[in-house]
């Protein structure tokens, strides 16, 4: 089967983040796309680097500024779950860089 493969300094990404979140202090990051309000940065999930990428590999969360990601597309790749999204995202643009998704509770802890 066919595989999506990054190439010079390409970062390509899955499972973007876009839902609503509500940190341990009661901050909450609004899912809200297309709106003023909706204008933060969003973490991915790497899936494939290009070869002039050094500092992040696949499986890693990156956080990304916001709108520096393309379109979601979908690719043809036995990796892939069926009809699962990528994006490409700008290097310049990533920030903080996670072992694990930082998964913020949805419910308020106090």
């Amino acid at each position: 089967m066919a595989r999506i493969k990054a190439y010079s300094n390409n970062i390509l990404c899955i499972n973007g983040d876009f839902g609503d979140t509500q940190t341990k202090s009661g901050i909450i990051i609004k899912s809200t796309i297309g709106k003023e309000e909706g204008v933060t940065p969003r973490w991915f999930e790497v899936f494939e680097v290009g070869p002039k990428i050094d500092w992040l590999k696949a499986g890693q969360w990156v956080y990304v500024e916001y709108g520096r990601w393309t379109e979601g597309f979908k690719a043809p790749d036995d990796r892939l779950e069926q009809g699962q999204k990528i994006w490409k995202v700008e290097p310049k643009a990533c920030m903080p860089v996670s072992y694990t998704h930082l998964t913020l509770p949805t419910k308020r802890i106090v």
